[in-house]
């Protein structure tokens, strides 16, 4: 079953029964901690993973891609990001007339697809992109934070990044075991959870990485400017500047 974060009386029953059951130690952990301890705490997580594992979780990729490189993940599914990769993403580009071999060139000299928290890894968000104000540069430029960490105010390649390929969010269906070291996704839901039954909100942002290639099996849809489920998703009509 998937679990969509935003939702949480749509969530798999078991994952409700669970945390119906530890809720008077996540509630007072979440305040005032007069009696959840930091162990009773970390065994209801660790716990919490074992159940949602057996499902998939709605997720997003925010980004900007051509029609040619949304076919692929369509039909192939997602890779993972590398120097050769995006390398690949660059010469396929220019192929198509997108831009010269001398931007070409500009952007593999100064790309920082080698960064640690880059190579290898897939980022998702786990609640609807317009939840979060941090994703604009992800649909304004082409390449990722990879290029434009980087490039994004130089005059000559900048402009060039905003103009190939348009703003897309990728939507998936993702195995949560496919996170098995997870940055803590678990303690956004039991907190979603403890908000939802108390009758108020909360504002976590959780994300997360997959280190394997995700199958198109995975892939739900492809989300792009300017349709209005992009303008719902995104809430991209409301950004200062203009996508």
């Amino acid at each position: 079953m998937i679990l969509d974060y935003d939702a949480p009386a749509t969530w798999p029953a078991e994952v409700i029964n669970f945390l119906d059951g530890t809720v008077a130690i996540l509630d007072d952990w979440h305040g005032d901690q007069r009696f959840a301890t930091p162990y009773e705490y970390d065994d209801i997580i660790r716990r919490l993973y074992a159940v949602l594992e057996a499902h998939d979780i709605l997720a997003w990729h925010n980004t900007r891609l051509t029609a040619r490189e949304a076919d692929a993940i369509l039909s192939n599914g997602m890779f993972l990001p590398s120097v050769d990769a995006l390398f690949q993403r660059i010469d396929a580009a220019q192929a198509e007339g997108a831009f010269s071999s001398a931007i070409a060139d500009g952007f593999k000299g100064r790309h920082q697809a080698d960064s640690p928290t880059r190579v290898g890894r897939i980022w998702f968000l786990f609640t609807r992109p317009h939840n979060d104000t941090g994703i604009e540069d992800f649909l304004r430029f082409w390449g990722g934070e990879s290029l434009y960490a980087a490039i994004d105010r130089d005059p000559t390649l900048g402009p060039v990044l905003r103009s190939v390929g348009i703003p897309s969010v990728v939507e998936a269906a993702i195995p949560i075991g496919l996170f098995p070291d997870s940055l803590g996704f678990e303690a956004h839901i039991a907190r979603q959870f403890s908000a939802w039954r108390a009758g108020h909100s909360y504002d976590g942002l959780p994300h997360d990485r997959v280190r394997v290639a995700l199958p198109k099996e995975c892939i739900r849809r492809i989300v792009t400017f300017p349709s209005a489920e992009f303008l719902e998703l995104t809430g991209c009509n409301q950004y200062y500047e203009p996508l």
